[in-house]
């Protein structure tokens, strides 16, 4: 993937994107005291960036962002012959390409590929006519827009909760898992900056704010989250309309109360029927052969050796089979992998972060006698929307995931909101006990 011109481009691309960023905080946070988090977070995300390509090329030695930036490199093989070869082969359907353009690109005409797959393709190699096909200046931009979208969620935060804006960048902004696996020529970082813009949009829509740029902002991020991992909206809508729901509850008059438990069940229905048909991932997991699947993956893993991890009992379909599954994945995405399951210094890392997060939900499940910690979440619009995507989130990567590795990265959406959720109960708890002992 390196070459000798990213030791060149990437400095001149790094500086040109920090020098946008550093206009972009001056006309928008000039008095604002979250200031102080933009140059450090954007740089700190550009060094992560830099690390994990250097893991893939010297390290591993394969990955999915080698696999991206072959696409890209092809659309880029044809705009250097003719730059409207490759605008075709980015805004066109390979089969309404030009014959000469379809030349360029065999990875676009292949049929097996699946559409987001393609889309990363297309994506990456758009972004690279202007990198001249270069590898880290892509991932750079990419970065950028990794960035982009983890400040828009860190600001709904804010808003929500502006005593902890401090704390609130770690959970946000610093996260280590976060940081290093939001980055690079993949589809996290598109996809986290889909999330973002249409987190920000929601939480406008929730204050009553109508505007046609917060509208502009929610299709934008729907359709990238819809182009590269479609269950990632399909899950921010579920948790979404819960959170709208206890926002409107909770404030209008009770004889209307029922009438909007109805609307929103009768909104859940048409949405879960619009997700299971036009999603074939979620087609999958509701089909029969999803079980036979899962196994089958489970085996294959494990022949192949590394950090990976199997789930006991998938084929389980009785109810209690289901919560079973449904909570041994929730386990394995929150707090996997255990200290003795890493083999190797990255996985460390993951390791400490979860066991960290562990000692955390469990100290706080036995604080709040557990119904306490649910109760929280369910008295403010955006804990409910944190707590309930990510237990929507959470297990589904732990069901389909089946390598450490893989695990981190998919389940990087629900990570600045469940550990939010877990740092602004932990010290709210604390606060009140401080104002306890004082009135004593």
């Amino acid at each position: 993937m390196l070459t000798y011109k990213d030791t060149y481009l990437a400095p001149i691309y790094f500086i040109l994107l920090l020098l946008w960023v550093i206009w972009w905080k001056n006309k928008y946070y000039k008095n604002s005291p979250v200031k102080k988090y933009i140059i450090p977070a954007f740089i700190l995300k550009c060094i992560c960036c830099f690390l994990l390509a250097f893991l893939f090329e010297y390290y591993y030695g394969y990955s999915d962002s080698a696999n991206y930036f072959q696409g890209a490199k092809e659309i880029w093989s044809a705009t250097i012959r003719n730059p409207f070869y490759g605008l075709e082969l980015v805004f066109k359907s390979f089969e309404n390409c030009s014959y000469e353009a379809q030349q360029f690109s065999p990875r676009l005409g292949e049929s097996i590929y699946a559409a987001s797959l393609k889309n990363m393709y297309k994506i990456s190699g758009f972004i690279g006519m202007f990198c001249f096909g270069s590898y880290l200046p892509i991932a750079l931009i990419m970065t950028l827009l990794s960035f982009i979208g983890s400040w828009k969620i860190y600001i709904v935060f804010v808003k929500e909760f502006p005593a902890y804006y401090n704390k609130l960048a770690l959970t946000c902004l610093f996260t280590p898992s976060f940081l290093l696996w939001t980055t690079n020529i993949m589809k996290e970082p598109l996809c986290i900056f889909g999330l973002g813009i249409c987190v920000s949009a929601l939480y406008n829509l929730m204050k009553g704010k109508f505007t046609f740029f917060i509208i502009l902002e929610m299709f934008v991020g729907a359709y990238i989250m819809l182009s590269f991992k479609s269950y990632i909206f399909y899950l921010f809508c579920f948790a979404a309309f819960w959170s709208l729901y206890v926002s409107f509850a909770t404030t209008v008059k009770k004889q209307y109360q029922i009438l909007i438990k109805l609307i929103m069940v009768f909104m859940l229905l048409v949405l879960s029927f619009l997700a299971i048909a036009n999603s074939n991932f979620l087609v999958d997991i509701f089909s029969s052969n999803f079980v036979n699947d899962v196994t089958f993956i489970q085996n294959v893993q494990i022949d192949a050796g590394g950090s990976v991890y199997t789930l006991p009992n998938v084929d389980d379909s009785s109810l209690f089979g289901i919560f079973r599954t449904y909570f041994n994945s929730l386990n394995v995405a929150l707090f996997r992998p255990f200290l003795w399951e890493t083999p190797n210094i990255i996985a460390v890392s993951n390791a400490l972060e979860s066991f960290a997060i562990l000692l955390i939900t469990l100290y706080l499940l036995i604080k709040l006698k557990f119904t306490g910690f649910f109760k929280r979440a369910f008295k403010n619009r955006i804990l409910t929307f944190s707590i309930v995507f990510t237990l929507l989130i959470a297990p589904l990567a732990g069901l389909v995931s089946f390598n450490f590795g893989t695990l981190v990265r998919y389940k990087t959406p629900m990570v600045p909101f469940y550990y939010t959720f877990l740092m602004l109960l932990y010290y709210e708890t604390k606060d009140k006990n401080k104002i306890a002992k004082v009135s004593k």
